[in-house]
């Protein structure tokens, strides 16, 4: 397959997709750049890291953008505060080069992923 049937085939997909869908495949590729970026300060690949943190970084701000604090506003206020905290561990973790510091991030973000399946499973009447 080409770059360019991938990407029109990927584009495809988002469009139809619901909104808990998503939000799982932004939980999903964030733990995928966070464990890319272990596996990069391990390799002291700078650049490479660099780029996964700012991935994970990006999706993370996503996250705290779509927020509606009128109609949730505790739990908006603790994910607001949890992904707070993500972006601090990652941008600690990219300063000091330290993998360490993005397990916590991973297994929460982890954590949040999987409660938000089972959530999406029962509206969506799929298997988590």
């Amino acid at each position: 397959m080409s770059f360019a049937a991938a990407r029109k085939y990927r584009a495809t997909q988002i469009e139809s997709s619901s909104p808990g869908q998503l939000l799982l495949a932004l939980y999903d590729g964030c733990i995928r750049f966070c464990r890319a970026a272990q596996a990069q300060i391990e390799a002291k690949d700078v650049a490479a890291k660099g780029q996964s943190i700012s991935r994970a970084v990006a999706i993370i701000g996503e996250l705290r953008g779509t927020l509606d604090h009128n109609t949730a506003p505790d739990l908006c206020d603790q994910l607001d505060r949890l992904y707070v905290f993500f972006q601090e561990q990652l941008s600690l973790a990219n300063v000091r080069m330290d993998p360490a510091l993005i397990v916590p991030v991973i297994k929460i973000l982890g954590d949040l992923r999987n409660a938000w399946g089972q959530a999406v499973a029962e509206v969506e009447g799929t298997t988590p």
